[in-house]
């Protein structure tokens, strides 16, 4: 592997070809109890780039993603977001960095970790200035129209 470092602007760039890393994964380790699911992971996205996993089930896609995200945290190693170690990020400048990132799960799951109405409020949280309150009713009627 070819070594990176921090180019003008914080960004990371690959001396192999020049192109600018936006997500730098380094000797991730997840796991659950004793069960390991990844182990001195590395992975690299470059800018531009689309990404899709692809695997048998069970494999770990899923809590690569997790991780990467946030959901799930990693036992070892470390996540860099256009150049930006996550593990340092809280808050506001957590929300706003994930802001910029998409992930779509199989079949448009919803987030096994949170509850439906904590997966409807999400992306109302995300992106309104609303009460805990309102957020709480939104996702009842929303729930309740669903059936």
């Amino acid at each position: 592997m070819a070594e990176s470092t921090n180019a003008e602007g914080g960004q990371i760039v690959d001396h192999r070809d020049g192109r600018e890393v936006v997500l730098r994964l380094r000797g991730i380790r997840t796991q659950f109890g004793e069960k390991v699911i990844h182990n001195d992971l590395d992975f690299d996205v470059f800018k531009g780039e689309i990404v899709g996993l692809v695997g048998g089930s069970g494999t770990g896609k899923s809590v690569l993603l997790r991780t990467i995200i946030g959901l799930n945290e990693a036992r070892e190693g470390t996540i860099e977001m256009l150049g930006v170690d996550t593990s340092t990020l809280h808050g506001k400048a957590k929300r706003e960095m994930l802001a910029r990132t998409g992930v779509q799960f199989q079949d448009g799951a919803l987030f096994s970790s949170l509850s439906v109405t904590e997966n409807i409020i999400g992306p109302i949280r995300d992106h309104a200035q609303l009460e805990e309150e309102t957020m709480r009713e939104i996702a009842a009627l929303t729930i309740a129209m669903a059936g």
